[in-house]
């Protein structure tokens, strides 16, 4: 039985290597937006479209920076989903400078994100569109950069990965674990290889596409029930083989997604549930086991390995769980100081992925019971004939 032990534990430890030999070679040294944005002699008129619903908080900061890109050929398409929380004074007191569309009432089948963005769509007049999010903020120079390297790379679609706004403790935690899983699960700057069609990756926060390259996909149109649409649709761009690039841009956007903790489980609630194909059971429980035995189960290997120490300083769950941790601790570490969280919050990286953990199975049972999931005042995934609140 010793022998048995002591061989999973090498084949898990040799398991969690290879893992963190992927992180290595999809996430380490990953590109970034150019500092430099050489000025375009005639540049394409960009249609900046913004989905707002009950965003008092942020919105005002948000039009603030779009409307004062350093960029000369935009116009600003804010679409509002009724919102009732004072959004719509903000955005009044900007008239003159964006048009303000409101929604028409939310049709069968559609995600009210997807469905603002397909209104802002109808009513653009741009060559190139820009999707982005109420809770960004937008560098002056940030526009003028990304539609120059657009033009550089001939992409379709360029798509940033902000700088993470994280103010509170359960950002610090549970955030950055959170975005470390996704870009390893799509494959890092793997996204950025034109002969890797499988590995692809939208952000909703900031897309600028090409028009005809929107269209050709069928836009927010042909992933109209996704929540997860941003990675529905670079999906879409590289399935059509067209060019998608992702790069970090922490100098040019910052966007705080949550503020609270229940915010945070409410908004990735929704997403798990998305990525998870709407809800196969199978699929969703065994992400969940594989998150559970990579990122958890080498702590406990660890900490048991400590409990029998005294007695035994060299016994395998120590030298196991020290070799497994040591790698799952690093690649956190690293992001976290890319990202100005201090490394101290990496060691807490067990108890951010049970929360996350936590999370799924949240996630999974309300959707196999068709419980569906509330954002925004609104219920997604709910069966039919159930009523919603």
């Amino acid at each position: 039985m010793s022998l048995a032990i002591d061989a999973l534990l090498v084949i898990q430890s040799a398991l969690v290597f290879l893992l963190a030999g992927y992180e290595y070679l999809t996430l380490m040294h990953f590109p970034a937006l150019p500092v430099d944005a050489p000025r375009i002699s005639k540049p394409s008129l960009v249609s900046i479209i913004l989905p707002v619903r009950d965003q008092a908080k942020t919105v005002g900061e948000c039009v603030a920076s779009l409307v004062g890109l350093d960029y000369p050929e935009k116009e600003i398409v804010v679409v509002d989903g009724n919102s009732t929380d004072g959004t719509l004074d903000i955005l009044h007191s900007y008239d003159g400078k964006i048009r303000l569309v409101e929604e028409e009432p939310l049709p069968q089948g559609w995600v009210g994100k997807n469905w603002a963005c397909h209104t802002g769509y109808q009513q653009a007049r741009g060559d190139l569109l820009l999707f982005t999010d109420g809770d960004s903020i937008h560098s002056r120079d940030s526009l003028a950069k990304t539609v120059n390297y657009l033009e550089i790379t001939k992409a379709d679609l360029v798509t940033l990965a902000p700088a993470a706004i994280l103010r509170t403790f359960w950002e610090k935690l549970l955030q950055p674990p959170i975005f470390w899983l996704i870009m390893m699960f799509v494959g890092g700057k793997w996204v950025n290889d034109d002969s890797k069609p499988r590995w692809a990756l939208g952000n909703g926060q900031y897309m600028l596409f090409r028009r005809e390259a929107y269209d050709k996909v069928g836009g927010h149109s042909a992933v109209r029930d996704r929540i997860s649409e941003d990675y529905s649709l670079g999906r879409l761009i590289k399935a059509k083989g067209l060019r998608l690039r992702m790069v970090t841009a922490s100098d040019s956007l910052g966007v705080r997604m949550y503020s609270s903790l229940p915010e945070i489980w409410r908004g990735w609630r929704k997403n798990f549930y998305s990525v998870s194909g709407n809800h196969p059971l199978f699929r969703a429980t065994y992400r969940l086991a594989l998150l559970f035995a990579f990122l958890v189960l080498p702590f406990i290997v660890l900490g048991y390995g400590v409990y029998l120490a005294p007695a035994k300083p060299l016994n395998a769950y120590l030298v196991t769980g020290t070799f497994m941790a040591f790698f799952l601790w690093l690649g956190i570490i690293i992001l976290d100081r890319s990202i100005e969280v201090s490394p101290l919050y990496a060691l807490l990286l067990p108890l951010a992925i049970v929360f996350y953990i936590g999370i799924g199975i949240d996630s999974t049972v309300r959707g196999a019971l068709g419980m569906g999931f509330s954002w925004k005042g609104r219920v997604y995934g709910k069966l039919r004939g159930q009523v919603s609140v």
